[in-house]
This record gives C-alpha cells, structure tokens and sequence, in this order.
C-alpha cells in the first residue's frame, strides 16, 4: 500500500499495524518508515482512540530509526565491499 495525499489517518495506522515485524525485511521497514512519515506529516499533538493513544515523539524516534536500518539494508544499497582488487590472467 502507498500512502498519497488523499489517504486517511485509518489508512496510515493500517500500513503501521501490517508492518510492525518490520526488523529483517527491509520492504516492510520502508511501508512502515512511509507510514510513520505519514502520521509525523499529519499529525495533532497526541491521537487518542478506544483508550489507545499514541505520542508522536515516540513516532520521531521510530522514524529515525526506520531510516537508519533502510539505508543499511534497503534494496538501493550495493552492500558489496570493494576489498582488493586483481587483474585476471
């Protein structure tokens, strides 16, 4: 799912909630950082729902978090080391 313009707080803490297991899967870090991004964009002070509230200070320090592991770990990255190189004969 791709959070837009047009999505709802609904559809941000969704992308949130079905990408929680995000640690090892760098596909579902990104969903989660967008989300978290999302909410961070979008957000009161404080979101209070069925005696669930969330602090986006929390949210800032996730983010912050998400965005180190993808740019460890993310598709983009050419994790190969460059350790000696030889010419071949």
């Amino acid at each position: 799912m791709s959070l837009t313009s047009s999505s709802t707080r609904t559809d941000a803490i969704a992308q949130y909630n079905d990408n929680l297991s995000w640690e090892g899967n760098p596909a579902k870090a990104v969903l989660s950082l967008e989300a978290v991004r999302w909410l961070l964009a979008n957000r009161p002070t404080r979101f209070t729902r069925n005696d669930r509230s969330l602090d986006y200070e929390s949210l800032q320090r996730l983010e912050e978090k998400l965005s180190g592991y993808i740019s460890l770990h993310g598709n983009s990255v050419n994790r190969a080391p460059f350790v000696q190189g030889r010419m071949l004969t």
